[in-house]
């Protein structure tokens, strides 16, 4: 009986050691965990995924990715991969966003948010991203309109600023040159960029300088009767300019210097003051207005501003304007002063020296003393032959007469 049970003991205690090993093989297990790309061996007793992750000092969150799932039974050979999330601050375009990721590279989280290669990115598309915070600036391809020397460019491009672009077409820029919009300026879609070229030039040029007229009264002269003492003669002045151009065209001038370089010299014509006593002819009758009597009537004349008046409104109501009326006023100031009873010894009269002046009788009988109707005549004279006034002046400047 003692020899059966220290058999059987024996067998008991050879039973317990054989099932030691089977026991604790089924509690030690060997697994892979790939955290990040980076495999080790862990050799653990851990029954679920999540205990070997905490052993190892991993504690996931909501950002990070775990294959099986924290709670999944732990057996031996699993592979556990841990892929732990970073936060990407991105400015795509200049809006800005957050996005997380568990990407290891800033290639492969453009890829997985749909960035293509074409896109401009700020930082190098292999950098491995760190588990804290990344930011990425991206632009996408944009399409913009370049207008520069006579060329319209369309081209996609993913520049920031205006200035890259311009850079990049290798357009060179002068100081002067103007640039809309500026140069720091954000691209957007569809930017219109246009470069304008400014220059500059010196021009001269020279204008005549009308002479003026000095009279001197005469009391040994018939009244409406003239003598030029001294010939006038129009001086001449040098204009200097600067002309600014845009693109070629011209867009401004500038005057920089006038410089007389020929003094205009003074007409002086002596005036007659006397008084001429119209003598009756036979049979009581006085010469007719329009014949050729040398006398000239003593009715008192307009002053020469008034005539300018009476000149002035007649042209406004054909409708010409100031310029015209201006160049009306140089002509008969060389002609005459605006004198009614303006006479040249060749038999030019009145305020348009009418040659004769019996010619003005055409526009009225008062033509001898009567302003209105000797400018009437004078402007129809003036139509006819030059069209305006100002045709009249351009053929006085040329020839001295009209």
């Amino acid at each position: 009986m003692l020899r059966s049970m220290r058999y059987g003991l024996h067998g008991a205690v050879i039973a317990g050691l054989i099932a030691a090993p089977v026991a604790w093989h089924s509690v030690d297990k060997t697994v892979k965990l790939v955290v990040d790309g980076t495999t080790t061996t862990v050799h653990t007793t851990a029954g679920r995924v999540g205990q070997v992750l905490a052993a190892k000092g991993y504690h996931p969150d909501a950002h990070d990715l775990v294959a099986p799932s924290p709670n999944a039974s732990l057996s031996d050979g699993m592979k556990v991969v841990l892929r732990r999330g970073r936060l990407l601050q991105l400015n795509v375009d200049g809006r800005r966003t957050e996005v997380w990721t568990t990407a290891p590279t800033v290639e492969i989280a453009l890829a997985q948010l749909g960035y293509t290669t074409t896109d401009f990115v700020s930082v190098s598309r292999s950098r491995r991203l760190p588990l804290g915070v990344t930011d990425i600036a991206i632009r996408t391809p944009r399409m913009v309109t370049v207008v520069h020397d006579g060329t319209r460019n369309q081209l996609m491009t993913t520049d920031g600023t205006v200035g890259q672009v311009l850079d990049d077409m290798g357009i060179l820029l002068r100081p002067q040159d103007r640039v809309s919009p500026a140069l720091p300026t954000v691209l957007s879609a569809s930017q219109t960029i246009t470069v304008q070229r400014l220059g500059s030039t010196v021009m001269v040029r020279s204008k005549s300088v009308p002479y003026s007229t000095s009279r001197v009264a005469d009391g040994t002269m018939p009244a409406g009767t003239t003598k030029v003492l001294t010939a006038g003669r129009d001086g001449l002045s040098k204009l200097t300019y600067s002309v600014v151009y845009v693109d070629g065209k011209a867009i401004g001038t500038t005057l920089l210097s006038s410089v007389l370089v020929l003094k205009p010299r003074t007409e002086v014509v002596k005036v007659g003051t006397q008084r001429v006593v119209t003598q009756q002819l036979a049979g009581g009758s006085a010469p007719s207005s329009g014949g050729s009597s040398s006398s000239v009537p003593t009715a008192p004349a307009p002053s020469p501003g008034t005539a300018k008046a009476i000149a002035q409104q007649m042209l406004t109501n054909e409708g010409m304007g100031q310029d015209q009326y201006d160049c009306l006023v140089q002509i008969w100031n060389h002609e005459s002063g605006w004198r009614v009873h303006a006479a040249n010894p060749s038999g030019a009269y009145g305020i348009p020296q009418a040659l004769p002046g019996s010619k003005m009788a055409s526009a009225g009988p008062d033509w001898q003393n009567n302003a209105t109707t000797q400018i009437t005549w004078g402007l129809g004279y003036i139509k006819s032959r030059y069209g305006t006034p100002c045709g009249a002046w351009a053929s006085w400047q040329a020839n001295g007469w009209y």
